[in-house]
């Protein structure tokens, strides 16, 4: 290992931990087979995806267990054993920590729903993360409020998106005002829904999804920052969070798009592309945590 960056050292690990999910994998056995501390492992690890390893084992493996849920009749006994769990008590605990169900209810309810997937080392020329891990989410029907404009993408002839979506953001900020009576999230949603292989039909909304304390209020709210509303249609999505300036969202979107979804067994769709910017905020280019949600299926 010596000579190695902590870069290539955590491909190799993470290489490692994929073609072994499905076998007992703690993190004495990883540092056992790369021959470097316990203390060293965590810390480029960490340093290098922000996850804990075992944190990272676990997850992936309890998505796997949860895909073993969904597609088969096997019982939760041998699921959990083929995943390396000691007893269906112990699967289950587990199970319900990280997808607030159990697994009997996971079954039930039928939808993938924080499902992990493998990190994918980034693209040389990304920004502010060296590894980047997606999720699959099922999202039931929310409604968002606010402003919206069509837009040129980026392979028109004319592509207007670094203007027409910084303006609508600041039209959204002057609508509001200084009123901070509603707690809200900043929502970016690209509707795709009209989108062909001949013209792009390309509609952005700067808006906010509206927190259920703040139902009451949300009518005058509306009405008074003139916000039209947008009904965002059950859906499954790609998840990928990210942080940094929200000037860089296009470079995450590209990786999610050019790198991760060829391999991934899904397909995008049309729909409605959303961007999570957070808590309602008059500054929203300053660092921050934000996510976006790219629409898919499974392909058939």
């Amino acid at each position: 290992m010596r000579g190695q960056s902590p870069y290539s050292r955590v491909e190799r690990i993470l290489e490692y931990i994929h073609r072994h999910i499905d076998q007992t994998l703690g993190l004495d056995d990883l540092v056992e087979v790369f021959g470097i501390s316990r203390w060293q492992l965590q810390r480029i690890f960490q340093q290098q995806t922000g996850l804990n390893v075992a944190q990272y084992v676990r997850e992936l493996k309890l998505s796997l267990a949860a895909e073993k849920v969904l597609t088969t009749h096997d019982r939760m006994l041998d699921i959990a054993y083929q995943f390396g769990f000691t007893s269906e008590v112990s699967f289950s605990r587990s199970f319900k920590q990280l997808f607030g169900l159990s697994p009997s209810q996971y079954r039930r309810r039928g939808t993938k729903v924080g499902l992990r997937n493998p990190i994918t080392q980034r693209a040389e020329h990304f920004i502010d993360s060296t590894s980047l891990q997606t999720r699959i989410e099922h999202r039931p029907e929310f409604t968002v409020y606010g402003i919206s404009s069509p837009l040129n993408g980026l392979l028109e002839a004319s592509p207007n998106v670094a203007t027409i979506v910084p303006n609508l953001w600041e039209t959204l900020f002057s609508q509001l005002g200084e009123s901070t009576e509603c707690k809200a999230q900043l929502v970016g949603v690209v509707d795709t829904q009209q989108q062909t292989p001949e013209h792009a039909n390309l509609h952005y909304w700067a808006a906010l999804q509206i927190d259920a304390p703040s139902a009451e209020t949300l009518q005058s709210y509306v009405t008074q920052a003139k916000l039209s509303s947008l009904v965002i249609p059950t859906q499954d999505y790609a998840v990928v969070s990210y942080h940094g300036l929200a000037s860089g969202f296009s470079q995450l979107v590209e990786w999610l798009i050019c790198d991760w979804l060829p391999q991934s067994g899904f397909d995008s769709v049309n729909g409605f592309e959303l961007e999570h910017y957070g808590p309602l905020t008059s500054h929203i280019d300053t660092p921050t945590d934000m996510e976006y949600w790219l629409p898919i299926r499974t392909l058939p």
